[in-house]
């Protein structure tokens, strides 16, 4: 009865806490909002497949150690909107001998944190009639976390 508790009081806390820093996010994560750039000022992204790559961001978002998603953009450190994808054909020799071409997609991104802003790409692949955009969303995502924790004191500060 006194573990159940004292766990209960801890877990309290812990919300509280990051609610008063102005945070509904698990703490120690850096909170992102994940959006598609045709969608600024209010206006929706007519774009079906960027749209379908922010679901793929925020999927592999969600499995983050060091990122969390923001529910908007008032309670986030980062922005990150999805520029544009594409699928390239790939031949190559193990094609040739497997009969199946290698589809290279490639996911742009652009990053924003107050005043800061920098771009991101990367790739997934897969064969045959496959794409690789949540391959290419999971590598993104490991571009932003090394980003973040080379750059984690400087976005801590955005906070203040």
């Amino acid at each position: 009865m006194r573990r159940t508790v004292a766990c209960q009081a801890m877990v309290l806390s812990a919300i509280l806490g990051s609610t008063l820093l102005g945070f509904s996010q698990a703490p120690g994560k850096i909170p992102v909002v994940i959006k598609a750039a045709a969608s600024a000022g209010g206006f929706t992204d007519p774009s079906k497949e960027r749209q379908d790559s922010v679901k793929d961001i925020i999927e592999k978002v969600r499995g983050s150690k060091v990122l969390s998603v923001a529910p908007s953009e008032n309670e986030a450190l980062l922005i990150l909107e999805v520029l544009a994808r594409s699928t390239r054909r790939e031949v190559n020799g193990w094609a040739i001998l497997s009969g199946t071409a290698q589809n290279k997609s490639r996911l742009e991104v652009r990053l924003t944190a107050g005043e800061y802003s920098t771009e991101f790409a990367a790739d997934g692949g897969s064969s045959g009639v496959f794409t690789g955009y949540g391959k290419a969303a999971g590598n993104i995502v490991k571009q932003v976390e090394a980003w973040v924790k080379d750059n984690r004191e400087r976005l801590l500060a955005l906070k203040k």
